[in-house]
């Protein structure tokens, strides 16, 4: 029986040794990709008449994270009477303007520049379809752009704005 326990001991330690060797086989050492990145697609949106000639698309991709980190925080530290009223606006990272649109969809192409950890979390593509001073269409659903997707083609629904 005494022979056993120093036995047991042994395979025991192989077994958490083997382990954690294991665990730190599987960091991931990959050098981060270049953080200049360009994401296209097109603009789509639904109208029974076609957009004026002084309409105008923005196309902006952005970061949210930093805006949802700072209101859960404000909205978990701060009393209710404290709390802030305002939206803070995203940060953005890279915008086209697109004048005299045409027929949807419309083609874009944004510059910007992203580490691979900003990818990570995701970044959101936000549009605005202008016409005579006056934002007519805009993004409804936020459409993410991640590490995985910013290189493909990108279809963005804009919905009319109530008026």
């Amino acid at each position: 029986m005494k022979t056993l326990r120093p036995i047991f001991l042994a395979a025991a330690a192989i077994v958490l040794l083997a382990g954690s060797g294991c665990a730190n086989a599987s960091l991931d050492l990959a050098a981060e990709s270049d953080p200049n990145r360009v994401v296209t697609g097109t603009v789509n949106y639904r109208s029974e008449q076609p957009l004026p000639p002084d309409a105008e698309i923005v196309v902006r991709v952005i970061d949210t994270a930093s805006v949802e980190q700072t209101r859960t925080a404000a909205n978990r530290d701060l009393p209710v009477a404290t709390r802030p009223q305002s939206p803070l606006p995203p940060t953005v990272l890279g915008e086209q303007t697109i004048k005299s649109p045409g027929e949807a969809p419309v083609p874009f192409r944004v510059e910007f520049t992203a580490s691979d950890a900003l990818l990570l979390h995701g970044l959101n593509i936000d549009v605005r379809i202008s016409a005579g001073g006056r934002v007519r269409f805009r993004t409804v659903n936020a459409h993410v752009v991640t590490l995985s997707s910013v290189g493909t083609g990108h279809e963005v629904w804009v919905a009319a704005v109530g008026r």
